[in-house]
């Protein structure tokens, strides 16, 4: 399954959070959702997520990972600066 990148950085008034969300070509208009979700899910309230700083990377093959999170809930997080490590 190909997927699409897309990098993400989201400032709060306490912290910067950088990371990826990855979705398959045909959910690429919900990233802004999933990017929501997830800082939801780490505890990040009151996020506003500017439409620039969610952006288009790339595309390429999916690894199994990915591609079992996507198939579950629609979309996987590549967690990187600021965000806690699963």
């Amino acid at each position: 399954m190909k997927v699409r990148f897309y990098d993400t950085h989201v400032n709060t008034k306490d912290a910067y959070y950088h990371f990826d969300v990855v979705v398959e070509e045909a959910t690429q208009k919900e990233v802004e959702h999933y990017a929501q979700v997830y800082l939801e899910a780490i505890g990040v309230q009151e996020v506003k997520i500017i439409q620039e700083r969610c952006q288009y990377c790339h595309e390429e093959l999916g690894n199994q990972g990915a591609i079992d999170a996507i198939e579950a809930k629609g979309y996987y997080i590549i967690p990187m600066q600021g965000c806690p490590k699963e």
